[in-house]
């Protein structure tokens, strides 16, 4: 047990949440807009189409619809691209019977004289020419919907105004940029095209496999429509559906379907015919897929340790290639679950992902030489070996999403009669990313499935960022020779700026932008004590300090703090080429030279159950992540907290954040990066994009210091409500000139609304409830993500220090408060949070922080336990 527990707050007051003074601004106030008489005059014409429609017969409609697939046509998802936004518009086109809702999206729109953005100069209002933010509204009409859209219209041009109920269609009017049809242009993708082209290059004999991704429907027979449609499609092409899957809480159905070459050549000709024209498709996709290929290094021989067989419940999951389950460091410490027979097609000699993830969580880097957990893992297959790629892969017959959410289904819910297989789970290691999806703005349904699950099941996703291993281009050194000869200071700075440089093309893959989820970049570090120097590699960072070369970088959706951490993922050493006129990069996989050292499969197959290797990457961190959860989870339970299955979840989250810190990454990278400047708020972005909130010190939370308290508290919260509390600060710190520091940290799971471009919706904020400095004459250090970016994701995590002499305020009490309002539409739902707050002052300052903020905390603990009882 440690010897200074994490501490826990007393129980919260609660109250109806403080509402900020209202800003009486109308936010699209600061766009130019037409006037109805010029909207009349501009869109007029196809408003006059859908009159031309709306006049036919649902026979005649249907042959306008097939001859002009651009044309506005009944059945056909309508795309409104509005200037400016709405609030909840969808709300309100249910009041149009027939007008069915799909969903709203960001949009920029190139300024023009009839829509621009206004800028104040000199007390003048004048034209900017930065892009107008802007929405771009889906909904499918029937023919009832669209005779109703055109009497509103024609109220509206006449100067009439709205009947009432329908008053935001008259601003609807008012604030349209354009109104056409979702065609061909839209669903054919211009990374689809490249998966295409790319696929028939390499087979160009077999049949080309992709996925659909369907406008969803509320009605199961409308859904059954929509595949037949599908499926009379592709057998006229010669083609099939490979699998469906439907997902309603997230509003996903994807087909996974074969099209022969031919026909697939014919789309990237002309990307307007046979499948591009069918409305009820959103999105042609290349197919979803995580593979990992199999390591170079065979492994090497060596002896296990003697430890004693784990016990309890699990409280980890691995969801993952098959496991050498009786290899010696993992034979009666996994929970193997594999009701599909994956194992049957993943020959013992390629489990390698499975292994080495399952060695790491239960191990950690065996280089390190620590006790392995004493929980079990459970472990559920999601992955086979594709000898075609020769690599570990989800299987290529199924969809992806249908494979995680009926893996988690079954581990936490149960299947038919059964009951869930592991209900103790509360963390789930996905050491896996869609290879064909690096996240490019707009949230992947493979990410809205994690943030759902995540919610329903009150369980903590553990993502890694994936890593990037194309060619990184450094253009300070003309040859190889150049780079070699370089100082290693030299070849840091240029590999830092050509990250920089190549950071768009080097993003997140899916689904690690989820919002609930944590996703884990690399931190570049391993346990290798004794790595030679090999000549044809070079350590990038040799003083470390810095992420791996290929770790995927953030931000996330809408500019969340992505990756969230960075944890060891093992030195990434790289080879150098030339070409173009300058030097190339490559990372090597690890092994000889660098790595982290875990269980793998005799690649011999000849029944070896000994061997290890060492990789390198981001699901490595991950894993190692996940170690450290169970071992943050485990010290609760051992200091004698009841942690309630329905929030260990979320304050595990808050608590495997809750001790990272940019440090002296944050510097380097600051002056790499160039001057903030008046940019400060973009310029420390593109730092939180590499570090996001930093290296996690895992020590910290498992063990306080005489110097340091950490607390934590957990609860639920509902929309427009406040928790409050109240800790008691350390008296010795009063008017002590040492230097203090307050760590806090916020999580919460949010339900999430997949039709709404908010999508969050719940908001949380962590405020100070009484003096604004709280009391310890801190401000927030500028080392850490911006004020602003804490406040997009699900997790708020800041760092404040202070030295000035003061009286402490609101009567020696640290006071916060947790309030949460809605985002995304109505919150019916509560959403379970945890915070995390440190306070401490210098090691060696002689205040006994711990001990006088225990003393105080624990008689109102035990007051409000007592309360409880009785």
């Amino acid at each position: 047990m440690a010897e200074r527990p994490l501490l826990q707050i007393p129980e919260a007051t609660h109250n109806e949440r403080e509402k900020r003074a209202p800003v009486p601004i109308d936010p699209n106030a600061k766009i130019a807009k037409p006037g109805f008489g010029r909207q009349s005059q501009r869109l007029g014409p196809r408003f006059d189409r859908l009159r031309n429609v709306a006049a036919q017969t649902a026979a005649q409609a249907g042959m306008t619809l097939r001859a002009d697939p651009d044309g506005i046509a009944p059945e056909r998802a309508l795309v409104f691209e509005v200037a400016g936004s709405l609030g909840d518009f969808y709300s309100q086109v249910g009041r149009i019977r027939g007008l069915e809702f799909l969903l709203e999206d960001d949009a920029d729109i190139e300024p023009s004289d009839d829509f621009h953005t206004l800028q104040t100069k000199k007390r003048e209002q004048v034209r900017s020419d930065k892009p107008v933010g802007g929405r771009l509204y889906m909904a499918m009409p029937d023919m009832q919907a669209l005779r109703e859209i055109l009497r509103l219209w024609d109220l509206y041009r006449q100067g009439q105004a709205m009947p009432w109920g329908f008053a935001p269609w008259g601003t609807l009017f008012d604030m349209l940029s354009d109104l056409r049809a979702w065609g061909p242009q839209d669903r054919v993708l211009p990374e689809t095209l490249a998966y295409w082209r790319e696929r028939i290059a390499d087979r160009p004999d077999e049949p080309v496999r992709f996925e659909v991704e369907m406008w969803f429907h509320e009605r199961a027979d409308r859904r059954a429509r929509a595949i037949a449609s599908i499926e009379g499609q592709l057998a006229e092409l010669g083609g099939q559906v490979v699998t469906a899957a439907v997902i309603d809480p997230i509003r996903y159905h994807g087909i996974l379907v074969d099209l022969p070459p031919q026909r697939v050549q014919e789309l990237i000709d002309h990307p307007d015919v046979t499948l591009a024209r069918l409305d009820d498709i959103m999105y042609l996709r290349p197919q979803s897929v995580a593979a990992i290929p199999e390591p170079e290094e065979e492994g090497e021989a060596a002896a296990t340790g003697d430890a004693p067989a784990p016990g309890g419940d699990p409280v980890a999951a691995l969801l993952d290639g098959v496991p050498v389950a009786n290899h010696q460091r993992l034979a009666g410490r996994l929970i193997l679950d594999d009701p599909d027979d994956y194992a049957a097609r993943t020959p013992a000699a390629k489990r390698s992902h499975g292994t080495s993830m399952a060695s790491l969580i239960v191990h950690g880097d065996l280089q390190a030489g620590e006790p392995p957990l004493g929980r079990p893992l459970y472990v559920r297959p999601v992955m086979v070996f594709d000898a075609a790629s020769d690599a570990e892969t989800t299987p290529p017959d199924r969809l992806p999403l249908d494979v995680v959410y009926l893996a988690v289904r079954r581990l936490l819910e149960g299947e038919g009669d059964e009951p869930a297989s592991a209900p103790s789970v509360v963390v789930i290691n996905l050491s896996l990313g869609d290879l064909n999806r690096p996240f490019s703005g707009r949230i992947s349904p493979w990410a809205r499935l994690m943030d759902w699950l995540s919610f329903r099941y009150r369980v903590l996703f553990l993502i890694s960022a994936g890593n990037v291993r194309s060619w990184l281009p450094i253009r300070e050194f003309a040859t190889t020779a150049e780079w070699a000869a370089a100082a290693p200071e030299a070849r840091e700075a240029s590999i830092i700026n050509a990250l920089n440089s190549e950071k768009a093309a080097r993003t997140l893959l899916s689904p690690a932008e989820g919002l609930n989820a944590l996703a884990v970049g690399a931190w570049h570090a391993d346990e290798f004590a004794a790595a030679e120097d090999p000549f044809h590699l070079k350590d990038p960072f040799p003083n470390g300090g810095l992420p791996n070369v290929s770790s995927g970088v953030g931000l996330g959706f809408r500019q969340t703090v992505k990756p969230d951490v960075l944890f060891d993922g093992g030195r990434e050493l790289v080879r150098a080429s030339e070409d173009e006129g300058h030097v190339w990069l490559a990372v090597d996989g690890g092994g000889a030279h660098a790595g982290q050292m875990s269980a793998a499969p005799d690649a011999g197959a000849t029944g070896r159950l000994d061997f290890q290797r060492r990789t390198v990457g981001t699901s490595n961190a991950t894993a190692l992540l996940t170690r450290s959860a169970v071992h943050i989870y485990d010290s609760l339970i051992e200091a004698g907290y009841d942690v309630p299955r329905s929030h260990a979840a979320v304050l595990l989250k808050a608590l495997l954040v809750h001790g990272a810190a940019w440090g002296d990454a944050g510097d380097k990278l600051d002056g790499a990066f160039g001057p903030a400047g008046r940019d400060w708020q973009r310029h420390r972005d593109n730092i939180s994009r590499f570090l996001g909130y930093g290296r996690p010190d895992i020590d910290r939370v498992l063990d306080c210091a005489a110097e340091r308290a950490t607390l934590f508290t957990y609860g639920d919260v509902q929309q427009d409500t406040q928790d409050e509390f109240d800790i008691p600060l350390p008296p010795s710190i009063e008017g002590s000139t040492e230097l203090r520091r307050l760590t806090m940290t916020l999580a919460w799971l949010t339900p999430v609304n997949a039709r709404h471009q908010q999508y969050r919706s719940a908001t949380l904020e962590l405020l100070p409830a009484g003096d604004k400095a709280f009391s310890l004459a801190v401000e927030r250090l500028s080392g850490q993500p911006t004020h602003f970016a804490v406040n997009r994701g699900t997790l708020s995590h800041g760092i404040f220090e202070g030295e000035s002499a003061i009286a402490f305020l609101d009567g020696g009490m640290l006071k916060l408060r947790v309030a949460c309002r809605a985002q995304a539409g109505a919150l019916d739902d509560r959403v379970p949070f945890a915070v995390a707050i440190s306070i401490e002052t210098g090691v060696g300052s002689g205040i006994a922080i711990y001990e006088e903020v225990r003393d105080a905390i624990q008689p109102a603990v035990r007051a409000t336990a007592g309360a409880t009882r009785g």
